[in-house]
């Protein structure tokens, strides 16, 4: 690898935290592009050194489709981001009308409208 290579990886490596934020961001919204299904209410995220977490929070009993969507919507959001960057998905079931607050992620990617109780 050329120098100007060399620089380029490794920029990509050591953003700085309004780039990962923009690219998490951005990353996540995308993915979700035609994979919301009704019941789910949020998405959250975060990341921690090279680590992405996100959050999903479901309305009702979390299917099988719906475990498999969210683990092809993580792979596309890994996708944006370098080596050595990870990812984790959480599913979580919080039942309207309970608030999601409490259990969500810094950032918000998502969140479906709802009436308040």
């Amino acid at each position: 690898m050329g120098g100007s290579q060399t620089v380029t990886a490794l920029r990509s490596v050591f953003m700085t935290p309004a780039e990962i934020r923009v690219r998490l961001l951005l990353s996540a919204q995308r993915a979700l592009l035609a994979q919301v299904a009704a019941s789910l209410r949020c998405v959250t995220c975060e990341w921690r050194d090279t680590h992405v977490q996100v959050q999903f929070i479901f309305d009702g009993e979390i299917s099988d489709e719906d475990r498999d969507d969210v683990h092809a919507i993580g792979a596309e959001i890994i996708a944006d981001f370098p080596a050595p960057w990870t990812i984790s998905e959480d599913l979580l079931r919080v039942d309207y009308p309970a608030d999601t607050r409490p259990v969500a992620l810094s950032l918000y990617v998502y969140q479906r409208k709802e009436l308040t109780p």
